[in-house]
């Protein structure tokens, strides 16, 4: 592998860039019912993409959860998988 000195005006350096967002439920909306629907399209059940929620071990999810709640998650379920069927009492 070839060797290279280090230049200060290297055009391969990381950059950050901001931009604007936007309002930030509707971005976490999105988001929710973008990984929702991918994985009821690869046919994983209802309870099973709720985990995926719940569960502290899945960073990005569980964050939105913590940000939005239980109700924000479960109306974006509902609208993907249809309503969840009422327990029998």
């Amino acid at each position: 592998m070839a060797e290279k000195a280090f230049e200060l005006d290297d055009p391969y350096a990381l950059v950050g860039v901001a931009f604007p967002a936007g309002d930030a439920e509707q971005l976490d909306r999105e988001m929710t019912r973008a990984i929702v629907e991918e994985y009821a399209l690869l046919g994983m059940p209802r309870a099973k993409v709720w985990r995926l929620f719940a569960s502290p071990f899945f960073a990005g999810t569980h964050a939105i959860l913590a940000r939005r709640g239980e109700k924000f998650v479960r109306e974006i379920l509902d609208e993907v998988f249809g309503p969840a069927p009422q327990e029998v009492q």
